[in-house]
């Protein structure tokens, strides 16, 4: 059975490592499945990626946040949709759950409030689990400072990162498709940890 799996979480929480182990469990067990990401999935969303994240775009929190859903929406109907009808999991990098926290709790948007109740009720009704990323902020800023490259979002200090983790909780504490994966400490145990969440998904179809 097909499952939408959404990724989520503040900058410098390990997404990319941890959306590579989940691939590594989905490959161990032979789920067909794809990844797609936010902004991005289509020619057009990856397109629209590239604007969005220059570090020289200084467009408005509800300007990002409709190019943002111009981009999710393409993606819903072009990719994540037609793929859980064809019986593949979708892994999404990423969801409508940023542009709430980014634009809309931590931007102090409340257009971008309203349009996230709008299309919860859309998305919420094809989204099986979340799976939460969480990291001290103050880690994430460590692992973004070493970083060689950062886009407008990871530049923006440790006070943007406290709030964004504070939204993030506040947002997902009420939520029951919810597993939160603390990915500060080692490796190893943040790998065993991800694949029990994993096998209650997938394996047990408990979580």
């Amino acid at each position: 059975m097909s499952k939408f799996i959404v990724v989520e979480g503040s900058e410098g929480v390990g997404k990319s490592t941890q959306i590579n182990t989940i691939k590594s469990f989905l490959d161990n067990h032979d789920i067909d499945y794809i990844v797609t990401r936010e902004p991005g999935g289509t020619k057009f969303g990856e397109s629209i990626r590239s604007i969005i994240l220059d570090q020289n775009n200084s467009t408005d929190n509800v300007t990002d946040s409709l190019l943002f859903y111009a981009s999710r929406y393409e993606n819903y109907n072009k990719l994540i949709l037609p793929s859980l009808r064809k019986g593949k999991t979708v892994i999404c990098d990423r969801f409508h759950y940023s542009t709430l926290v980014y634009q809309g709790i931590v931007g102090e948007s409340e257009l971008v409030k309203k349009m996230h109740s709008i299309f919860d009720d859309i998305f919420s009704q094809s989204i099986d689990h979340v799976i939460y990323l969480y990291t001290d902020p103050a880690e994430s800023f460590k692992r973004i400072s070493r970083r060689s490259e950062t886009d407008k979002f990871e530049s923006r200090g440790l006070e943007y990162l406290e709030q964004l983790s504070n939204a993030y909780d506040s947002v997902f504490s009420d939520m029951n498709n919810v597993a939160r994966l603390d990915t500060s400490g080692d490796k190893e145990v943040t790998k065993k940890n991800l694949f029990k969440i994993l096998t209650s998904i997938f394996l047990h179809n408990d979580q």
